[in-house]
């Protein structure tokens, strides 16, 4: 997928741009007629100055389309019956259509794609925002974008061993131990470890942090026990 910038104005845009696209994983940025590029446009990209450096430099929009086979033009301004060229696709049903060698356009940073743009494109999408302040900064619309295209793609996996159910379930009967102890019964008992459960299921625990409460509750609950014997 190639991102095309058209006559963007700011060279930190650029840069930051460049950025989001390392972030997921894309190479190919063109450039339309910017207003400046170089060293700024460098500074921003961080360690994404290798896209910078590499981007094709083009004098028209033909020349940074000519070789695709789809153009996806981008807009904050949301047609209707009356604005047929501008009616556009939510970003989130984009991925499902968008097949074979594909051009997205952002446009310049104040007035978007011009018309005559939009019409050399085949599709038109948007980003569904407040209608208090629909339009978004280039580089955060590129960003946003690219999520959308790599959403359901495994880019970078969780690299610990994630707590098993019998792991959780191990916390909660030391849980369930602890709070007998306290004098906790019946519904009060089921009804807080229902609440524990599901603070566990969403915690996205790791096997080592799962161990560490075990050992945890179980220093608790010898002590307390060791603490109503002698009492």
């Amino acid at each position: 997928m190639r991102i095309v910038l058209v006559q963007p104005s700011y060279e930190f845009n650029i840069g930051l741009v460049a950025r989001a696209m390392k972030n997921f994983g894309f190479k190919e940025l063109y450039i339309v007629k910017p207003e400046s590029f170089g060293d700024e446009a460098i500074k921003f990209s961080s360690h994404a100055a290798e896209i910078i450096k590499s981007a094709k430099i083009c004098t028209t929009l033909e020349e940074a389309i000519n070789d695709v086979d789809l153009v996806i033009g981008t807009s904050s301004n949301i047609g209707n019956d009356r604005n047929l060229r501008r009616i556009g696709i939510p970003v989130t049903e984009i991925k499902n259509i968008a097949k074979g060698k594909i051009a997205v356009l952002f446009g310049n940073e104040r007035t978007g794609l011009t018309n005559e743009q939009i019409d050399k494109c085949d599709i038109l999408t948007f980003i569904p925002t407040s209608d208090e302040y629909p339009s978004m900064n280039l580089a955060l619309s590129v960003a946003v974008f690219l999520y959308e295209m790599k959403r359901d793609e495994k880019i970078r996996t969780v690299k610990y061993e994630i707590a098993s159910k019998k792991d959780k379930e191990e916390i909660i009967n030391f849980l369930r131990d602890l709070l007998v102890l306290s004098d906790l019964k019946g519904i009060k008992l089921e009804h807080s470890l229902i609440v524990f459960k599901r603070l566990l299921d969403r915690a996205y625990l790791s096997k080592r942090e799962a161990k560490t409460l075990l050992g945890t509750f179980a220093r608790i609950r010898n002590r307390l026990k060791l603490y109503l014997k002698q009492n």
